[in-house]
């Protein structure tokens, strides 16, 4: 039998061209909760110019209005899980899946055989991170099956928010993290403390995005994403070396 997860997506009727790439999702997985996101572009953010200030005086560079949007998202489904928490309408342990409206399952069997043992040890799990780069450290790998490998990753090679799961007590340490506008979400090195809660991912990816849509993020030309590749794989490069003696 199928476990019964939990899990919220992020769609937006503004974003009609991945209304399929959802449908894809829910056939998947029908108890998933649509959360709708926010999008300055269509909707009054209050002191949005000021937030965009306040993020380069933090950190040197302003974060994106969309950037904002994203992070506020992502917020908006930590709130429920701590709500939900809060009810004891599940165990404490219960992971959240989170998907983005570009967000492509690629294996639900691994995932649903891997979900108890991922509750179990970690708080903050990811299915998918920064398009299959992800590295994790040699030391800490827990469970290795057919290609796949499960341990913690290399905090450096953690990106994107395309398909993660999370428990109540990670999901307030990072509403905690995020309370003021600095980095975007997708750099999560900047919002995690090793010291607040536990952190892991899988390997080879088994949640990716369908990357057949226009970013709602930022544009994308040819040249960018040539750049994007080739830092990508600078990166990976000395991810990979860090996390093998790690």
């Amino acid at each position: 039998m199928n476990p019964n997860i939990p899990a919220y997506i992020l769609f937006s009727s503004h974003e009609p061209e991945r209304q399929i790439q959802v449908n894809e999702i829910i056939k998947h997985l029908p108890q998933v909760e649509i959360i709708e996101p926010v999008f300055p572009k269509y909707q009054s953010v209050p002191f949005l110019q000021r937030l965009v200030q306040k993020s380069k005086e933090r950190t040197g560079t302003k974060l994106l209005t969309t950037e904002i949007g994203v992070l506020m998202s992502h917020r908006k489904i930590w709130q429920k899980i701590v709500a939900l928490s809060r009810l004891n309408i599940n165990p404490a342990n219960t992971h959240y899946l989170i998907f983005e409206s570009d967000s492509k399952i690629i294996d639900l069997e691994t995932l649903y055989e891997y979900i108890g043992m991922v509750q179990n040890k970690y708080e903050l799990f990811f299915w998918g991170a920064w398009h299959n780069n992800v590295s994790i450290k040699k030391s800490s790998i827990t469970a290795t099956f057919q290609n796949y490998i499960i341990g913690t990753p290399l905090i450096k090679s953690v990106y994107c928010a395309y398909g993660y799961s999370i428990n109540a007590k990670a999901a307030q340490k990072m509403l905690d993290a995020t309370n003021k506008i600095n980095y975007p979400l997708d750099l999560f090195k900047h919002y995690y403390n090793i010291n607040s809660f536990s952190i892991g991912a899988i390997k080879p990816e088994v949640i990716s995005t369908w990357q057949t849509t226009q970013s709602t993020i930022r544009a994308v030309n040819t040249w960018s994403r040539i750049k994007h590749f080739i830092i990508i794989n600078i990166f990976y490069f000395r991810n990979q070396v860090k996390a093998y003696f790690s």
